[in-house]
């Protein structure tokens, strides 16, 4: 990992490092860390959630609420209506009936609030960047003592915020080693033997690994955390990958020998074995991830008005762009061009382009004198400049900033 990646998650983790936390504790074991007050309440305040409840149409099963373990009626806090002008149904929240459940000991669970909160929006940005995975931000409220969640395991590794409030878990360890999604080989843990137990405070995280066991109780008072997912990859996704390269071989799409001699079967058997493990080469892991990267789905953003005109970039030279690749670019220049994967295309572009791709590698905001400046070396000018940020801009490689 690089220093932006441990920059980026030591923000989290603080005081710890990164570098330690991966060392010790990353898919190896749970990790709690303490944290002051307040420590990640900017991610999320109570008048915010209540904003994003009131202003979208939000129905099931992304918002829902649960107790002891069990999805409530939708129709106990949702009611739909149907447009005059299609048939599709239009959720309507049902403020008094569904507060009156929270009251009744109701979780309120919110699934992608990370779309739905830019402070969010930003967090899972930095995280996918730096882990080269797909991030999700879950959001959980509860106010009583009823359990939204029985005790379970998550296919995918979790950051706990703490943002409000408390809240009581037991964390138990795995009983089936690197379970996956779908999987019921996983037997449930003694559950009056936790290997940690303990109450989240405000500003603490907790970390928990894919497949071990836990369950979070509130504690008669207003609490609120956020679960950011990690979905990362294993053997199974290397494999199927795999499989989709080998479609290239017309030995692998040959119809298997059903009923040829047994010598013909051994043959055809062995000419499949070859073919497999040439394409199991010691590079077929980095070829993977360097589809991954570059096949990964940008998060949605438009720079509007500008984006929609012929110029597609304001003529303020402060006026601020940033890239949108999920991924670091890994950029290449040969015979005067410099090339990059990204947004599941290969890029290529005159090689005088890569001080200003350099620039904006970093994903952060960047003034377009800035940029002018950086491209002084090459000779660009500003027009140039321009006219390059203008093509990125409608590609969807770069947005018009407000930072």
């Amino acid at each position: 990992m690089n220093g932006e990646v441990a920059n980026g998650l030591s923000r989290l983790l603080e005081p710890h490092t990164a570098e330690e936390f991966l060392a010790s504790s990353w898919g190896q074991t749970y990790r709690h860390i303490r944290g002051r007050a307040g420590k990640f309440a900017h991610l999320l305040p109570w008048e915010r959630l209540g904003d994003i409840l009131r202003q979208h149409r939000l129905d099931f099963p992304r918002l829902r609420l649960v107790r002891e373990g069990r999805a409530l009626p939708v129709s106990s806090y949702l009611r739909h209506t149907t447009a005059a002008r299609g048939k599709q149904p239009i959720p309507h929240l049902q403020p008094v009936k569904f507060t009156g459940e929270l009251r009744a000991g109701a979780t309120l669970v919110l699934d992608a609030v990370d779309e739905l909160h830019e402070p969010l929006e930003e967090l899972a940005a930095e995280l996918e960047r730096q882990f080269r995975e797909r991030i999700q931000i879950n959001s959980y409220a509860g106010w009583h003592t009823s359990r939204g969640f029985d005790l379970h395991w998550d296919d995918h590794d979790v950051f706990i915020l703490q943002v409000a409030g408390r809240k009581r878990w037991r964390v138990y360890g795995e009983t089936r080693p690197h379970p996956l999604a779908g999987d019921t080989d996983s037997p449930k843990p003694d559950a009056d033997a936790p290997l940690w137990e303990a109450t989240l405070e405000d500003g603490d995280l907790l970390y928990i690994p894919r497949g071990w066991w836990h369950v979070a109780e509130p504690l008669d008072e207003p609490t609120l955390h956020l679960t950011v997912g990690v979905h990362k990859r294993t053997g199974i996704d290397l494999l199927t990958w795999l499989a989709g390269q080998l479609r290239a071989s017309a030995t692998f799409r040959q119809d298997l020998p059903r009923f040829a001699a047994p010598g013909e079967r051994a043959a055809h058997m062995r000419r499949l074995g070859e073919e497999l493990l040439a394409a199991w080469g010691d590079d077929a892991l980095e070829k993977y991830f360097a589809e991954l990267d570059a096949m990964a789905e940008p998060r949605a953003r438009l720079s509007l008005p500008w984006g929609a005109t012929t110029q597609a970039l304001p003529a303020d030279r402060e006026a601020r762009v940033r890239l949108l690749a999920p991924r670091p670019l890994d950029l290449k220049v040969a015979d005067g061009v410099v090339e990059f994967s990204c947004h599941k295309k290969r890029w290529r572009f005159a090689a005088g382009a890569l001080v200003v791709l350099n620039c904006l590698a970093d994903a952060r905001a960047h003034s377009v004198a800035e940029l002018c400046a950086a491209s002084e070396v090459e000779r660009l000018g500003e027009e140039t400049v321009r006219a390059f940020l203008g093509e990125l801009i409608r590609h969807g490689l770069v947005a018009v900033s407000a930072d």
